[in-house]
């Protein structure tokens, strides 16, 4: 039977409850007082801003029962297999799936036992489930407020801006004159009758890879220039959960010209 026992901390301090020689005594005394033989105490101090698969910790411990080498996994407590108590509960449920025990000392789990190690861990997700839903609501709530001061919520930057160095959306001069070269020459294409809107795209595609102009750093597809000329930010407005709101920064196209391409 390979048990291992795994320690977890952040790069961050941390309080003296959760330092790594703790988590390990914890774990070494449990196993002395119930006779198992640990295998190995798996020791991980990356920051647990990680996802699971960049984490040298867990990746060892997914690997191990990936390849049938791991029978057991003990820590400390739940939270110690995720950044948060649902994603410890969620690598609990792959172990469980790939018929890997936990036993979890603090919260008293041992996922061998159906009885009240199962009423502990439903507790846990209801727990985890209702701090998710406040984390949402809190976010939403903020994003909302924001969406309302004229500023976007949201994180993707359109083509035609950059964040400066203090954080602030401003347009990206290059890249704001390549969206209006792109209005422009597809109302010239539009004016084209025999062009349908996919060779109309096709003939910008290649006046765009003529002139060298590129995508962040790539040519120029389809979908960029659809969205490009689909998207109302260049004229002063966003959209965000099913609403649409002026927006404080920089325009690049005008309403009218935006409203010309959208009929075309």
């Amino acid at each position: 039977m390979n048990i291992y026992g795994l320690s977890r901390v952040s790069t961050i301090g941390q309080s003296e409850n959760t330092s790594l020689s703790f988590q390990s005594k914890r774990i070494n005394d449990y196993c002395n007082l119930h006779n198992l033989s640990l295998t190995e105490i798996i020791v991980e101090t990356e920051s647990g801003a990680k996802s699971v698969e960049d984490r040298s910790g867990l990746s060892k411990l997914k690997h191990l029962i990936q390849n049938g080498e791991c029978s057991a996994i003990i820590v400390n407590k739940i939270d110690r297999l995720g950044r948060s108590l649902l994603q410890g509960l969620l690598f609990l449920k792959y172990c469980e799936d790939n018929g890997v025990r936990v036993i979890s000392i603090s919260e008293n789990i041992d996922t061998n036992d159906n009885g009240q190690s199962k009423l502990v861990i439903n507790i846990l997700w209801s727990i985890a489930e209702h701090e998710r839903d406040i984390i949402k609501s809190r976010l939403s709530d903020g994003r909302e407020k924001v969406f309302s001061e004229g500023k976007k919520p949201y994180g993707s930057i359109p083509y035609g801006y950059r964040k400066n160095r203090r954080g602030e959306l401003v347009l990206d001069i290059k890249e704001s004159l390549i969206v209006q070269y792109i209005y422009k020459r597809y109302l010239t294409l539009s004016k084209m009758k025999h062009l349908t809107k996919t060779k109309r795209t096709q003939k910008l595609l290649h006046s765009l890879h003529i002139k060298g102009y590129e995508f962040r750093g790539k040519k120029f597809e389809w979908w960029n220039v659809k969205q490009i000329l689909s998207n109302p930010f260049y004229t002063g407005l966003m959209r965000w959960s099913g609403k649409v709101s002026k927006h404080n920064y920089d325009t690049i196209i005008s309403k009218r010209m935006y409203n010309k391409v959208s009929v075309v």
